[in-house]
């Protein structure tokens, strides 16, 4: 399973994690999804609980290990650690409480989450053996006609392979009322903000990272400060938001705001683009903008381009990658479109360095296309020449619509993806019939959310990860012999999933309910137990959440109730979650006031 969690760990004989040999199969960051919070530490309490492995391992790795030395080895590292947990804490108090919620999720230190959090920091204050410090991530931003704007960047931190194991997405969903959603790629453990983030009020940015030779030992994160100014309304503010003084290190930051339509003309004005740069020893600043004329574009890679900072990086590679991009985009975006020129960048390995722009361990590559609206990722794979691992809508993405593209229009509209090989063959001795990429790219998006479901319920996620991985290759196999269509591919794997997870409808039994034996029927009765006690929890939420005054235990009559009735044969296994759901309707309708706990029966008279 492409998903699966590709690495485990333990303690040894001193206390100290290692790593346990990787099993193949990974194909690149999931999207890892929050159900809606008020609060920012719910939400960060179940980011760490869905990251909860991939947190563990990461902290486990060479790199962040020498981190944590640093800090908790010296008196040096610890005071730096204290000093800025401190800053941080009383400049961004509600991303302080985040942060305390990954830790308790993940079920790890809160001082080692902040580690991750204030890694570019602590990592140019405690210094890196050379070599182990190489300029990685690049940047690509292109202007069309009619404004169109195209945005690309590479994710390079690290050649260590591990580190792919555990990266991720994570999106939060809000509450009316409380804080924005947002979404982002994170190093395991990390708030959203720090790479490739978008928040719904239609702010986007990615990161560079920077080397300057000095570098405070205190003051504000990047990772925070640009987490920050995404809750903004409008881009101005959230460069004010950025451009704050008193950061440790500084920043590179590319922001991107999407359109948004003018009430009055009812289209949409062209989406700004800009760079901004801050060194935080001498607080200062810098902002270009992307220019509206058709082929500007504006690059930026891992040294400070406008202001006046030297590189304390060895080995260093900027230069070359940005000359390569440079004569790569000189006739952009020509007839090949925007999209397939910034892709094309993104995917080059021609720079005359060691360090091209795409690397074999890139971690991942984002395409922002905001003519087409999509979001494409793709990850172990090289951009345009290997089918994405995520295409997201901008309309929909925080919107309660489909997270993926899952529709033909996105394909249509992406040039990217549009312009992607269908070959003929898939290397066996069957054709691949028409639809079989398709049905995988559907898949794999079914995959993710499969997953997450699976890290939420299940007792085994290790085995029920490599069952949904395993169900995928069985059903796309049938596609491909022509057993399946795309469009029954996705429904076949929702069913079978919900039969794995022990979620409703299951599969109907080959036997009527008066033919099973006892042994068959204890089994049905104990799966409508498991699946209703699952209902309860989902339920009593939702009225909490509604300020319904229906009290759990009223809830938990019901399933007791359905159970019974199951038990009797006046109800039908695969029907028990209705029935359940019949009875809280007919519960939230009546006045509490006008109800008994020991009398009630939502089926009365029924």
């Amino acid at each position: 399973c492409w998903f699966s969690i590709a690495q485990s760990w333990h303690l040894d004989a001193t206390g100290c994690c290692r790593l346990n040999a990787m099993p193949e199969g990974t194909h690149g960051p999931p999207l890892l999804e929050t159900t809606p919070c008020r609060m920012l530490r719910e939400a960060g309490l179940q980011h760490g609980a869905l990251a909860a492995s991939r947190i563990r391992g990461f902290l486990c790795t060479e790199e962040i290990s020498r981190a944590l030395d640093f800090v908790t080895q010296s008196a040096a590292g610890a005071a730096v650690l204290a000093d800025l947990q401190a800053d941080n804490s009383a400049a961004f108090p509600h991303l302080a409480e985040e942060i305390d919620g990954i830790a308790e999720g993940a079920g790890v230190a809160v001082d080692h989450i902040w580690v991750v959090n204030l890694l570019a920091e602590i990592q140019a204050l405690m210094g890196l053996p050379i070599g182990k410090r190489a300029e990685h991530c690049s940047d690509i931003m292109l202007r069309g006609s009619g404004g169109d704007l195209w945005h690309g960047h590479n994710e390079d931190w690290t050649a260590d392979p591990a580190w792919h194991e555990f990266i991720y997405f994570v999106k939060y969903n809000a509450l009316e009322g409380g804080f924005v959603p947002v979404m982002g790629f994170c190093y395991p453990g990390m708030i959203p903000g720090f790479a490739m983030t978008w928040s719904a009020n239609g702010l986007l940015l990615t990161q560079n990272s920077l080397f300057p030779p000095a570098v405070r030992r205190r003051g504000l994160g990047c990772t925070l400060v640009a987490r920050r100014a995404l809750e903004e309304a409008s881009l101005e503010r959230a460069l004010l938001r950025l451009i704050a003084p008193g950061q440790a290190l500084g920043c590179s930051v590319n922001f991107v705001e999407l359109p948004q339509s003018a009430p009055q003309q009812g289209k949409a004005e062209a989406p700004r683009a800009c760079n901004v740069e801050v060194h935080g020893a001498s607080d200062t600043v810098s902002v270009r903008w992307l220019d509206k004329l058709p082929g500007s574009t504006l690059l930026h890679f891992n040294v400070y381009a406008a202001l006046n900072v030297g590189n304390a990086n060895n080995p260093r590679n900027s230069a070359a990658r940005q000359a390569r991009a440079t004569s790569l985009l000189a006739a952009a975006p020509g007839e090949a479109g925007g999209a397939n020129c910034v892709a094309a960048v993104l995917a080059d390995r021609g720079t005359a360095t060691a360090f091209p722009i795409f690397l074999e361990s890139t971690m991942a590559s984002w395409l922002l296309d905001v003519a087409a609206g999509v979001v494409t990722v793709w990850a172990r794979g090289r951009p345009g020449h290997t089918p994405p691992l995520h295409v997201w809508r901008l309309d929909t993405f925080f919107r309660g619509g489909d997270l993926e593209g899952t529709g033909s229009s996105v394909t249509g509209t992406s040039p990217v993806l549009a312009a992607l090989p269908d070959p003929a063959h898939d290397g066996q001795l069957l054709p691949v019939r028409k639809g079989v990429h398709r049905a995988d790219l559907l898949l794999r998006q079914e995959v993710s959310g499969a997953v997450a479901r699976a890290l939420c319920t299940s007792r085994d996620t290790t085995a029920t990860t490599a069952e949904i991985g395993t169900l995928r290759r069985e059903l796309l196999r049938q596609v491909r012999v022509g057993e399946l269509n795309e469009d029954s591919v996705v429904q076949a794997f929702r069913n079978r999933v919900n039969h794995i997870l022990q979620t409703w409808p299951l599969q109907q039994s080959d036997s009527s309910h008066g033919q099973e034996t006892k042994e068959q029927l204890k089994v049905k009765f104990h799966e409508v137990d498991l699946v209703l006690r699952k209902e309860v929890g989902r339920t009593v939420r939702a009225l909490a959440d509604s300020g319904s005054s229906v009290k759990p235990e009223f809830v938990a009559t019901i399933r007791r109730e359905v159970v019974a009735r199951v038990r009797a044969g006046e109800v039908i296994g695969e029907e028990a979650v209705a029935a359940f759901q019949a009875g809280v309707a007919k519960l939230v309708e009546q006045p509490e006031d006008h109800l008994s706990f020991l009398e009630f029966s939502p089926f009365a008279g029924s």
